[in-house]
């Protein structure tokens, strides 16, 4: 009995020093770091990776409407809308960015939310005009 205890025990051990592991001590990227990392994953289409930079960038910087606009945008690729409303909304909050509100304008129609929609393209538009905030308007009184 004494024998099968120590070698399971041996066994443990070897088969524990044998797995290799990586530890990561801190994370030394800026919120800004985070950010480019997460573009240049959205860019190649790896929607989960940005979304983790992204959400690294916020947690480092709360107050980076920058982090929250472009979470909001990769939850609109995804379709998943309701998302986009509240990461969008929060980037607003922040910093009243005209190409934040073409794109909540954008997420509230597809949610079949035509009035807020309204409000918020036609927000943008006040700040600045803009064919793409137009085409948004345009699809939006579509309906």
């Amino acid at each position: 009995m004494r024998t099968i205890k120590f070698i399971t025990l041996i066994v443990i051990f070897l088969s524990s020093c044998s797995l290799p592991k990586i530890v990561i001590l801190e994370n030394h990227l800026t919120a800004e770091e985070h950010i480019d990392l997460g573009y240049i994953y959205e860019k190649q289409g790896k929607l989960d990776l940005a979304e983790e930079e992204y959400k690294k960038a916020i947690k480092k910087d709360k107050k980076n409407f920058i982090a929250y606009f472009n979470l909001g945008n990769v939850y609109a690729k995804k379709g998943d809308y309701e998302r986009a409303e509240r990461y969008y909304k929060q980037a607003i909050k922040l910093r009243e960015d005209p190409d934040v509100m073409n794109n909540l304008a954008y997420v509230l129609y597809k949610q079949g939310k035509k009035d807020e929609a309204l409000t918020y393209i036609r927000r943008a538009l006040e700040k600045r005009e803009d064919p793409s905030y137009r085409d948004t308007l345009e699809s939006i009184l579509k309906e």
